[in-house]
């Protein structure tokens, strides 16, 4: 079953033929738009003077949600003075009661924006909670950064810092791929968890070949890692080969019945 895995991962890992429709990539214009605001003001998504802006979408009622809120408060904090823009983004269908606790909570000072009938979600193509997307001087979109439980601040910051002129290319990819640990008795899972998350942060920025790369090494490494699997899927899905995806996301929840991310998967496949 691996070895079938693997030999369908290294056939994958060809150039996709192209991009999911609608969604905003890397070098794309952002579309700037006032939007109303929690506290009934307005506020654009970006900003005319800062040198980056920064977009978190997040949802209440979700702990990870809750947690990048809380983690983009102390980035927030720690740029304080630097050209950089802050906004928050909501959907429009939550209760605006519980976006005032979850941010009351996190102990934000960003505006908070509230996309009335996801009209701004649509147009940029977000469908995941959390993400937070960086776009430049120019307002185009840097990047998407999909969420991680450890050093998403840090990693946000470096991003920010290198759309600052602050560090170069190679500062930047030193955060955001540190080495894998090779220490002998390392357990091989928590490594493994370490190409999925680099393997979700290339899926965001569209980057299906490397994603899968990933993937594939997190698989030789323990292969009965279940977010392993379904990030195989979601990068199939993503490339529009659902019956493939289909059977990834099956492996995965074979592994763990709860793999949210192979249950969602599943989902959007019609599975």
């Amino acid at each position: 079953m691996l070895a079938r895995r693997l030999a369908a991962l290294a056939a994958a890992l060809l150039p996709a033929a192209g991009v999911p429709a609608g969604e905003l990539q890397p070098g794309d214009p952002v579309p700037d738009e006032e939007l109303p605001t929690l506290d009934g003001g307005k506020a654009p998504l970006l900003s005319k003077k800062a040198l980056a802006n920064v977009f978190v979408f997040v949802r209440p009622g979700q702990e990870a949600s809750l947690d990048t809120l809380r983690q983009m408060a102390g980035c927030e904090k720690d740029l304080a003075g630097k050209p950089v823009y802050w906004v928050a983004v909501v959907s429009g269908g939550v209760p605006a009661e519980a976006v005032r606790g979850m941010v009351r909570d996190a102990g934000v000072r960003m505006p908070v924006l509230v996309d009335r009938g996801d009209a701004l979600y649509s147009r940029l193509g977000v469908r995941t909670h959390p993400l937070v997307g960086l776009a430049d001087a120019r307002h185009r979109l840097a990047a998407w950064h999909p969420y991680t439980r450890l050093n998403y601040c840090e990693a946000i910051k470096a991003r920010i810092r290198f759309l600052l002129g602050e560090i170069d290319e190679a500062a930047l990819r030193k955060v955001l791929e540190p080495p894998v640990a090779t220490m002998p008795g390392a357990d091989a899972s928590k490594v493994g968890m370490r190409d999925v998350n680099l393997g979700r942060r290339q899926l965001q920025q569209r980057l299906y070949d490397k994603a899968l790369s990933s993937a594939r090494k997190a698989l030789e490494r323990d292969p009965g890692l279940a977010a392993a699997h379904a990030l195989v899927g979601e990068v199939l899905a993503a490339q529009g080969d659902c019956p493939a995806a289909l059977e990834a996301f099956a492996e995965a929840l074979e592994l763990d019945p709860g793999d949210a991310h192979a249950l969602a998967g599943k989902k959007a496949c019609g599975g």
